[in-house]
């Protein structure tokens, strides 16, 4: 029983920061297309929507997208997100 409470735990915690960085990525992609701030607001239902647009959903959301990140090596999260807009094609 322990093993498997500290396996579904784990796996509970991996599920919740993958929803986070999902959220994260909608929301970012959503204020780029200027949708109106409230609305993200009402949507996220959260006052403070930078709470789920971390600095690692952006860098996913420009993955996606194609975009160029500043700087190298290329963060992680942008990688990711080339990665897996180049399997969809």
């Amino acid at each position: 029983m322990t093993e498997w409470r500290r396996l579904v735990l784990y796996a509970l915690t991996d599920a919740l920061a993958h929803n986070h960085l999902l959220v994260g990525t909608i929301a970012a992609y959503l204020q780029r297309e200027e949708l109106d701030p409230e609305l993200l607001r009402r949507y996220l239902q959260s006052p403070h929507p930078d709470r789920y647009i971390s600095r690692e959903a952006v860098q996913h959301l420009d993955g996606l997208t194609g975009a160029r990140a500043e700087g190298s090596p290329e963060p992680t999260w942008t990688e990711v997100g080339r990665h897996i807009a180049r399997d969809l094609r």
